[in-house]
């Protein structure tokens, strides 16, 4: 394997690079990742590295980075998000601050995921200012909106994506993790006739409807539990939210459940939508006059192989160079099944900083695990791309 040790210099170099991304808010919600994924593209480009900015949506773009080898071969995409989740309240420090506390950075985003956009980026520059020697093309992708409903990702999928291997950089504590479980979100909505709550005989209530389709819900998201995968588990369904009714002396017009459903591989998406809609057969209620049904989102599972290639060469890359290595299961879902399932291409999720710091206040990676994921990233890339 070549020698990819950081010197004191670059891992200074990094660990203030992450600093800067952090520096950079990018909440989303309400979408802010401008001013993040400019200072990405102007970083990599004032490495002579190839740079697209490509706007997703309105003001909130992608940034598509290419290196390209001595001759033809494999590509290999590396992909991180570049929003992050509002900071919420309760934090001992400033979340946008990327405060240095002893072996760890503490900020928003630190974990998930700009620990992993920012090793990625790192990988890009040592293979340029090296000149280490890879056939094919790299390509780093930093999408946005990664935290809601994937409008980067399905901007760039939808232009036709062709690789042969990608890594997504999510927290894993450096774990190669071969699977997650998808997700499925679906919102119930009953309707009923407001009117004075004293001077209605037979009211048309929608919490009264709400009450007759929950049984079938219920006894729905107890027989999801018995489907099993032997890696992620069994798949689970649960009603999240419920919201109903304007005032106490109102007939409720209007009852909501949001209902969280998580997937496994070889399940599709019609046939969980079709045995939750024949659940509520029995309730004697009317779809789209009693009741509407809405499937807002739906992201697959994502698996490869344990002994495919990719995840091999990561496993021994990652043993290598930290003495460890483990292969695992991703706990929460992320946008690899745009990759393995829309695009056919071998994905693994393999990313600096714990899943536990993901979303929470303080949140913080271990520095020492930021500059592994870049030697990580730079050994496996020209493994991969002889």
């Amino acid at each position: 394997m070549t020698d990819i040790e950081l010197t004191a210099d670059e891992r200074q170099e990094l660990t203030t690079l992450l600093c800067s991304l952090i520096q950079h808010p990018s909440e989303n919600p309400p979408g802010n990742e401008k001013a993040v994924a400019l200072f990405i593209a102007d970083v990599l480009r004032g490495e002579g590295i190839d740079v697209e900015v490509q706007e997703a949506v309105a003001e909130r773009p992608n940034v598509i980075a290419r290196l390209k080898g001595q001759r033809p071969g494999k590509r290999l995409i590396l992909n991180g998000h570049s929003d992050v989740v509002p900071c919420g309240a309760g934090w001992s420090v400033e979340p946008f601050a990327a405060v240095i506390d002893g072996d760890r950075i503490i900020g928003r985003g630190a974990a998930d995921m700009k620990s992993g956009v920012a090793a990625m980026m790192y990988a890009a520059i040592l293979i340029q200012r090296r000149q280490y020697a890879f056939n094919g093309e790299i390509v780093l992708l930093f999408n946005v909106d990664e935290e809601r409903i994937n409008l980067g990702m399905e901007h760039f999928v939808a232009q036709g994506v062709e690789a042969d291997y990608a890594v997504i950089g999510e927290p894993t504590s450096l774990e190669v993790c071969v699977a997650h479980k998808g997700v499925s979100r679906t919102r119930l909505t009953t309707h009923g006739t407001a009117g004075h709550a004293a001077k209605t005989r037979n009211p048309d209530s929608a919490i009264d409807k709400m009450a007759r389709l929950l049984p079938g819900v219920l006894a729905e998201c107890q027989q999801v539990k018995q489907k099993h995968h032997d890696l992620l588990g069994n798949a689970s369904m649960l009603v999240t939210t419920i919201t109903g009714g304007s005032a106490p002396n109102i007939v409720p017009q209007s009852c909501v459940i949001e209902i969280d459903r998580r997937v496994l591989p070889e399940e599709r998406r019609n046939e969980i939508n079709e045995s939750l809609q024949r659940s509520l057969s029995d309730s004697g209620l009317k779809p789209q006059h009693d009741y509407d049904l809405e499937n807002y989102l739906y992201i697959p599972a994502s698996s490869i192989a344990e002994t495919h290639p990719l995840v091999e060469a990561a496993f021994q890359t990652v043993e290598t160079l930290t003495g460890a290595a483990k292969k695992t299961i991703f706990d929460a879902t992320c946008e690899a099944p745009f990759f393995s399932v829309g695009c056919q291409i071998p994905t693994i999720i393999l990313g600096p900083g714990d899943l536990a710091q993901a979303h929470v206040k303080d949140e913080y990676v271990k520095i020492e695990e930021l500059h592994q994921a870049a030697q990580i990233y730079t050994a496996l890339a020209l493994s991969l791309l002889k």
